[in-house]
């Protein structure tokens, strides 16, 4: 069984009393994302400067219309950097770089589209488009900085990784790797909505690494479910869509009045902080895996109503309400796990517990990665989308969202959004 330890980092002392010779040799190591900062994190890359760069010389061409003096100084300041922000900007990857092949997902918040990078023979990736204005209404269920922020920073096989992220007027792009084997949900689909136990042990397993990965990173998903974890081109797990996962503060909680998740996926303890405004880690998503696993055995969610109201009641009352079905065989240690995962936050499986679980007896963990599994994709090439379903190709995103965020105010939240990854 695996053990992560936290990557160890060669964190800068920054102290008042330096030459200058020392501050400015920091500052190049910082430049060139040779040195780490905590209070830096956030502003990590290059790309970062250079984003706000481009906002505040955006603001001046906008100020400069009008005759005050102001607006002569940003008419200064535009005459200035015209031809160093121009150069700055053919160097910039942007939208026009790729070439829409298909759109596999579609949502309140934008879309996901299959794009080839032009002038590649077989550079296929995801691109995930985010509407400013929905992003910005819904700040408390819609985390795109820690989106980002997690797949630029993912080391991880087991995580959805990222290359580029770039915005404009109107939206932010995430550009990241595209995995042609479809997703867990489709491949259920496929199975008739259940799967025998030794692929699901598979799976899951699979999964344990996945999001014990993404918890040793100091985030929790809050959205585990079988759309989003997806399938590689051998079949292996990669976790994605962490538009709802959230840093962990220093006492390994988050705090949120909103019931962020997919509702059959809810752990009661975040239902608990919509009532209560309570706090809780990263055992949420070891519930929602104990609900995946239910739903790969038996073909649906332990925890389903008529309405979410509903389903929220049962979720709440699940020491009345949760069962297992009797029509379907399973080992009397699935059965326990199921009863472990979906239980109080106190008593919940984790990492450890799960390692060494009976329900994974058998699974090398130290070679999971290299072990073909149960269902490996049949594919025709890199850009492949025959286990997804496809939306209607008249992209709805450019035509009918665009909306008034031409300030600097409304555009300050998405300052620092651009990154290149490191090739």
């Amino acid at each position: 069984f695996l053990l992560f330890k936290n990557p160890i980092c060669n964190i800068a002392v920054i102290t008042m009393e330096e030459s200058a010779t020392s501050k400015s040799g920091k500052l190049n190591q910082f430049f060139g994302n040779k040195l780490v900062h905590p209070s830096l994190k956030d502003v990590s890359c290059k790309e970062s400067f250079i984003d706000c760069f481009l906002m505040l010389y955006d603001e001046c061409v906008r100020d400069s219309s009008s005759s005050t003096s102001v607006s002569r100084d940003a008419i200064k300041y535009v005459n200035k950097y015209t031809d160093a922000i121009d150069t700055l900007r053919t160097m910039f990857v942007n939208k026009e770089d790729f070439e829409v092949q298909h759109i596999i997902g579609r949502g309140h918040f934008g879309e996901v589209q299959v794009v080839k990078e032009k002038n590649t023979t077989d550079n296929y990736y995801a691109m995930k488009v985010l509407k400013k204005s929905e992003t910005l209404s819904q700040d408390e269920i819609c985390f795109f900085n820690e989106e980002r922020d997690i797949m630029a920073k993912a080391n991880s096989s087991w995580l959805t990784k990222l290359l580029y992220a770039f915005h404009d007027d109107d939206f932010l792009y995430l550009v990241m790797e595209f995995h042609p084997g479809g997703d867990l949900l489709s491949l259920l689909s496929r199975c008739d909505n259940r799967l025998e136990e030794s692929a699901c042990r598979f799976y899951a397993a699979e999964c344990v690494l996945a999001i014990h990965s993404l918890h040793m990173m100091g985030y929790v998903h809050r959205d585990i479910k079988p759309d989003n974890i997806l399938l590689d081109s051998s079949g292996h797990v990669k976790l994605a869509d962490f538009g709802s996962a959230a840093r962990l503060s220093p006492n390994n909680t988050v705090l949120s009045k909103m019931p962020v998740g997919t509702p059959d996926y809810i752990a009661p303890e975040v239902l608990s902080g919509l009532e209560y405004g309570g706090t809780y880690g990263i055992e949420c998503d070891w519930w929602s895996l104990g609900v995946m696993i239910y739903e790969m055995l038996f073909g649906q969610t332990p925890f389903t109503g008529d309405t979410i109201i509903s389903t929220y009641g049962r979720i709440m009352g699940y020491k009345d309400t949760f069962s297992i079905p009797p029509h379907v065989s399973v080992s009397d240690s699935a059965k326990l796990l199921l009863k472990e995962l979906i239980t109080d936050q106190s008593e919940r499986l984790a990492y450890n517990g799960l390692g060494c679980h009976p329900f994974f007896d058998g699974i090398n963990w130290a070679t999971l990665r290299s072990t073909v599994p149960p269902h490996v994709p049949e594919l025709n090439g890199y850009g492949d989308i025959a286990y997804f379903d496809t939306f209607d190709d008249a992209s709805n995103t450019a035509a009918d969202f665009q909306t008034d965020l031409q300030t600097l105010k409304k555009q300050l939240p998405f300052a620092g959004f651009t990154y290149i990854k490191d090739l």
